[in-house]
């Protein structure tokens, strides 16, 4: 039972530390309305286990790594971040997270 306890324990302190490093570094809101909901359903489709970018919700994603640990562990990290950019209206936003020496960075413009 005290395992049990400690593990669950480890395991919620290791998920806010994937996404307490995480931050917007460039946001920028449209002067014209965007497709928030294109936008939301376009997110919830990137948690893919690959580095590659797209095209969706007339917008250009990426998402990119210097050594970092897996492109599901960045979109965990950024997500909420950028649907709260999303519901602000921007039109080109990056969210980065830093992992000790590791990189990662995902977003839309």
């Amino acid at each position: 039972m005290q395992f049990t306890t400690a593990f669950i324990a480890l395991a919620a302190f290791a998920v806010t530390q994937v996404s307490a490093n995480a931050s917007i570094v460039r946001q920028f809101n449209a002067l014209g309305a965007t497709d928030q909901g294109a936008l939301h359903a376009c997110l919830n489709s990137y948690r893919t286990d690959n580095w590659d970018g797209k095209d969706c919700g007339g917008r250009g994603w990426f998402k990119g790594t210097h050594n970092y640990k897996n492109p599901q562990n960045c979109y965990d990290a950024c997500a909420g971040l950028l649907v709260t950019a999303i519901d602000q209206g921007a039109s080109d936003v990056e969210c980065d997270d830093v992992e000790g020496g590791a990189r990662c960075w995902m977003g839309f413009h």
